[in-house]
């Protein structure tokens, strides 16, 4: 079971860390870019903004505010209200702020557009994992799914039944407990995704993060001294968080690897998995616009260039300290950090090419 031994340790150790509060909001006015929501002890909306005035400081505003500090675009002022009105206090619910709003047409035509393709495509990758996940589920029950096709899951055709059936003996659970639990679990990995399959936005900033941490370690030898300091710094921060969120993202593919233990113990298991999911996404949060800015930074003249990384560097978001213990007690689960997922991916993928399934949906 992932929350023994090792497992349990290293998530006891990480979840009792310090955690970033609020989200970052995406506004498009270049003072606001790093801009956060955030609610006070008193439980009121604020905003933290990082490098406002250009000199690493922070400064804490009411939410209300926020509009004197900085000229806003018609898009950014809708997202204030938009934010103001629905009080979201971590990214998943940001962005569900951003979502309907763009979906309203409030963001522009452009983002109505590309919020109505996302959407599709997500619907499509949910229907996907779903149907992924219980075919897992099914093949760690021991069923061949050599003749399993999207009809015969959609009809429940006898054979299917049968399959379900044996699935519910084997995990120890109500046959009409099978579909609602994978359905809770579809739905609560929306944000990481599927390995190889459909990662989803969780998986992929994790990626690029760690792609920006090589890139600024080897930029870092070709710089001046100055640059080469702040390049340095900034890669091994983001390469820390790579490689903590590459552990966390590991530790949750082992439930899904272990998908029976998982969806037997699933009301304990969502509690914890969703947990972990949204620390993630706090981990993660502020990279995407620390990222561009450094990069925009980058491309300015060489004497601007030492300067803006000084500031960048001093505005680093909270990189959680991961002790030995507890990077030995995330790798002892994982074997390394890369395993885990790779053996989930390559079995998922055997069993969505290989069941037929695949071909048969696309043939639909």
């Amino acid at each position: 079971m992932w929350l023994s031994d090792g497992a349990g340790g290293f998530l006891r150790n990480w979840l009792g860390i310090h955690r970033t509060e609020g989200a970052v909001v995406p506004f498009e006015a270049p003072a606001l870019r790093r801009a956060r929501v955030c609610k006070d002890e008193h439980d009121s909306m604020i905003a933290i903004l990082r490098d406002f005035a250009n000199n690493g400081a922070t400064y804490i505003v009411p939410w209300s505010s926020l509009p004197l500090m900085a000229n806003m675009t018609d898009h950014d002022s809708a997202l204030h209200k938009g934010i103001e009105e629905t009080r979201p206090s971590n990214p998943a619910e940001v962005r569900a702020v951003v979502s309907q709003l763009a979906l309203a047409g409030a963001l522009g035509q452009e983002a109505k557009a590309r919020e109505l393709k996302r959407r599709q495509d997500d619907q499509t990758h949910v229907a996907d994992v779903e149907l992924i996940l219980v075919l897992h589920l099914l093949n760690s029950s021991g069923a061949d799914l050599s003749a399993v096709t999207v009809d015969s899951i959609l009809h429940g055709e006898a054979d299917v039944r049968a399959m379900v059936a044996a699935a519910s003996v084997a995990v120890g659970i109500s046959r009409q407990d099978i579909y609602p639990r994978v359905t809770e679990l579809t739905k609560l990995l929306a944000p990481v995704g599927l390995p190889t399959i459909h990662p989803g936005w969780l998986r992929v900033e994790r990626d690029e993060i760690e792609t920006f941490s090589k890139s600024c370690i080897a930029r870092s030898h070709a710089g001046s001294p100055d640059m080469q300091a702040s390049l340095t710094a900034l890669g091994t921060a983001a390469g820390t968080t790579a490689q903590l969120a590459g552990t966390v993202l590991s530790l949750i593919d082992y439930a899904l690897l272990d998908i029976s233990t998982t969806i037997s113990r699933w009301p304990d298991q969502q509690a914890v998995l969703g947990q972990v999911i949204e620390r993630l996404s706090l981990l993660l949060d502020e990279w995407p616009s620390l990222m561009t800015m450094v990069r925009d930074a980058l491309r300015k003249s060489q004497g601007d260039q030492a300067g803006q990384l000084r500031t960048l560097l001093a505005t680093l978001p909270h990189v959680p300290e991961v002790t030995e213990q507890t990077q030995k007690d995330g790798f002892q689960t994982q074997h390394d950090a890369t395993s885990v997922s790779q053996v989930l991916g390559d079995r998922l993928t055997t069993i969505w090419c290989k069941s037929g399934v695949s071909t048969s949906k696309n043939a639909a």
